[in-house]
This record gives C-alpha cells, structure tokens and sequence, in this order.
C-alpha cells in the first residue's frame, strides 16, 4: 500500500469537498443546532423553568441523577440545567459524526460510482485497497473535525452563558472528553465501514444513507433511556460503551477487507 498515493487521495477529495459549498451548508446544520441553538435557548429563556419543566422525562431522569455524585457548585437550583447540559445533550453528539461519516462516505464511494469518476481510478496502477484506504480517511478527518469543533463551540456557549447559573464551567468533563477523542472515531470508523461494505450492493447514495440507521438506532436508544433515567452515561458506562463499539469496528473492518470486491463495487452500476 502506496502512503503517498493515499495521502494524494485523501488531498484530492478534501478539496472536492471544499469547493462543494452545498454539502458543506448541509453538514453544518446539525451542529449549528446542538451547539449553539438549543443552548442558548434553555441558557437564556430557561431560567423561569419553563424550558426545563417541558423537557419530557426530566423529572424522573433527575430522580436517578440525584444518587450520583456531583460538582459542589451543583445545587438543588441549578441541577435540572446540569443534567441537561452534562447528560442529556451527550448523545446528541454522538449523531454528528454518524450523520457527517454517512453522508461524505456514501458521496465518496457511491455518489463516484455513480458518476463513473471511480471507474477511472480502477484503471490507474493505484491498488484497490490503496484507493479506499484513501478515501475512508478523507470522509473519517472532517467527520472528526466537525465533531470536535462542535464540541469546542458547545462548551464555549454553554460555560458562558451558563455561568451565571454556576459560576464556574461545568464543560468539557472526562465522559465528554470520552466520547470526543474516542467514541467518535470509532463512530466514524463504523459509519463507513458500513457504507463501504454495503456500497457494493447499494446503486445510489440514498439507499446507502439508510444503512446508517444501524448505528443510529442504539444511539437514538440511549437518548431515551438517558430522557427516562434507565441509562445514566458516566466514566464507567462510557469505558463499557468503547469497549463494546471497539470490538464491534474490529469485526466489522475484518468482515469488510475479507469480502469487499472491488470489481463488483465497480461493476454494479
């Protein structure tokens, strides 16, 4: 396997990406809407209670959360917006790298393949495993990217403006750091190699797209389980979750390099 034909690659659909401003407007909304929306609607209107006591499962949630243990600048006041913000919100952001992944992933592999751009690169003297290689890291760094300055921009909103109800900030703690650095390349790695796997049956990329709600399902469970109080994501829940999403990938990419065809990938238009 060629790294520099690889790092070329990658080069090569970034700057697609780039000049893409559409899909670019389209990937930014989510966590426009998570990061900097929803935030600041519950920080700055929330304050009468009224945000917060229409949050549907809040009360039984905060029934469990009251047996863990919390910073001392939590108190009976203040914790309904914590448990939003620490807990709640969590998951939330365990979608974007799933939905940014899926998208570019399914852009990349099918959305070529459908355009006959890919058929080119089959001819060249770049190996097959070379030329996907390439194209899963170049859907993998902006699917962490975004993740990651969402994050940023999150934390920055919700301990400023949230500092008036704590006076201190209460983001980023370990389970985030957690989820950031972990979780969501693993999330990513997952998305893709799923889309890859299957983009060898799939003629377009919407029917591709679909195949995402493998891993949306159990995260769209964990948020209610989270809503319900059932799942409380701390530092342990989080180490079982990588363990079990780590093993998962491992299979997954064993699967995908052992049965993935290049040629029917190709073929199958």
């Amino acid at each position: 396997m060629n790294y520099y034909q690889i790092k070329v690659i990658i080069k090569k659909d970034l700057i697609e990406l780039q000049k893409d401003k559409g899909l670019l407007l389209s990937l930014m909304i989510p966590p426009i809407i998570f990061s900097i929306f929803l935030p600041s609607l519950i920080l700055l209107f929330g304050a009468n209670g009224d945000i917060t006591a229409s949050i549907n499962g809040l009360s039984g949630f905060l029934d469990h959360f009251l047996i863990l243990k919390y910073p001392n600048y939590v108190t009976t006041a203040n914790l309904p917006i914590y448990a939003i913000f620490t807990y709640f919100f969590l998951p939330l952001f365990m979608l974007i790298p799933i939905m940014v992944s899926t998208i570019l992933a399914s852009n990349s592999f099918i959305g070529e393949k459908e355009k006959r751009t890919m058929e080119g690169l089959y001819y060249t003297p770049i190996s097959p495993k070379t030329i996907i290689f390439g194209k899963a890291f170049a859907c993998a760094i902006p699917a962490c990217l975004f993740t990651i300055f969402s994050v940023i921009v999150y934390s920055i909103v919700v301990n400023s403006l949230g500092w008036s109800y704590f006076g201190h900030a209460i983001l980023p703690n370990l389970t985030w750091l957690l989820v950031i650095f972990i979780i969501s390349p693993l999330l990513v790695l997952l998305s893709i190699l799923l889309i890859i796997g299957s983009s060898q049956y799939f003629k377009n990329s919407k029917s591709a797209q679909g195949i995402a709600m493998v891993v949306v399902v159990p995260i769209l469970g964990m948020i209610i389980s989270q809503s319900t109080g059932v799942l409380l994501l701390g530092v342990f829940e989080t180490i079982i979750f990588i363990s079990i999403l780590l093993f998962v990938v491992i299979v997954l990419f064993i699967v995908v390099v052992k049965c993935f065809n290049f040629e029917k990938f190709i073929l199958n238009i």
